[in-house]
């Protein structure tokens, strides 16, 4: 009986051996490496989510920025500050380079801008623009006279004084008249504001569409 007890033993050891050695093997080889494998893939996904997230949040953030900037852009460039409105724009544009709302604006702005420096140019070297056909904008006049060497004396003076200076050759009565304009607008409201601002020349000057 002894030694069957005692191979009974032996068996039921390498069983349990054998059955530890296959748990380990499982767990170890099989289910360690697979909840490893989902804590893995669980964490990606959150890290992802939370990518996603923080993109949703930088877009709402840039897309309220660009808003932002296209409603001080709008101002300033009603305003004519053409400085501002450039720089406003260029800010939003560089937020959504595919909009074209502010490239088409920086367009119109830049066009402007190089305008001025070449009137600032033209100032400086005492050159005075004279305008001989209509283009449609509103003139602020100070001073008409059918004598253009009167008239052109004056633009300089003024131009020297720090004014941007035009001579516009219009019509009255049939005869020919040299108007000198220190300011041009696009429209009759905007001359008419500047006109009743400039106190330098009030009573003197008026709004001349040609």
């Amino acid at each position: 009986m002894s030694n069957q007890s005692n191979k009974a033993a032996v068996i039921i050891v390498v069983i349990i051996v054998v059955l530890a050695g296959s748990m380990g093997v499982w767990y170890f080889g099989f289910y360690k490496p697979e909840q490893e494998a989902k804590e893995q893939a669980r964490q990606e996904q959150l890290a992802k989510q939370e990518a996603e997230k923080k993109q949703q949040e930088e877009a709402a953030r840039r897309k309220t920025r660009y808003d932002q900037l296209i409603v001080d852009a709008d101002a300033a460039f009603d305003q004519e500050n053409w400085v501002s409105a450039q720089s406003l724009y260029s800010e939003a544009s560089s937020l959504f380079p595919n909009q074209a709302y502010p490239q088409d604006r920086l367009t119109f702005v830049n066009e402007k801008l190089d305008e001025i420096a070449a009137m600032e140019a033209r100032r400086e070297a005492g050159v005075i623009e004279t305008i001989s056909s209509p283009t449609g904008r509103f003139y602020v006049i100070v001073s008409s006279s059918i004598d253009d060497d009167l008239a052109m004396d004056y633009a300089r003076k003024l131009s020297q004084e720090g004014n941007d200076v035009k001579l516009v050759q219009h019509n009255y009565n049939e005869l020919p008249f040299h108007g000198v304009s220190v300011a041009d607008y696009d429209s009759w409201a905007q001359a008419e504001a500047a006109l009743n601002s400039n106190t330098g020349f009030t009573g003197n000057a008026w709004v001349l569409k040609y």
